[in-house]
């Protein structure tokens, strides 16, 4: 198992995560802060708790976002290249998604 420290308002918090993982998990927790961090300059120290969940919502919206650039280029927004792209990048996903499923059923 890895470990992925989070340091946030002196406070460090640490995840856990199967070594494979820890990369992406490191840099999930850069963006993460950053956006904290934005927001604090934003908005000062209004609580761990408010910022946390206006970072919380700030992602959420930028993934709703995603999820509608990527609908309109499979509906036929964007052009026959780009929607091939989106569709190859979602393939790939699912396979890195499913890889750790596989590794388990081969041992």
């Amino acid at each position: 198992m890895a470990e992925v420290p989070f340091t946030f308002n002196q406070r460090t918090y640490r995840f856990q995560c199967e070594e494979h993982d820890a990369r992406r998990l490191t840099d999930i927790v850069a963006y993460f802060k950053t956006k904290l961090e934005e927001l604090v300059r934003e908005h000062g120290a209004v609580g761990d708790e408010r910022l946390i969940l206006m970072a919380a919502l700030m992602i959420t919206d930028e993934l709703f976002d995603a999820r509608a650039d990527v609908d309109d280029l499979l509906e036929g927004g964007g052009s026959a290249e780009l929607r091939t792209v989106a569709i190859r990048s979602m393939e790939a996903d699912e396979d890195v998604d499913a890889e750790p499923e596989r590794r388990r059923a081969k041992a």
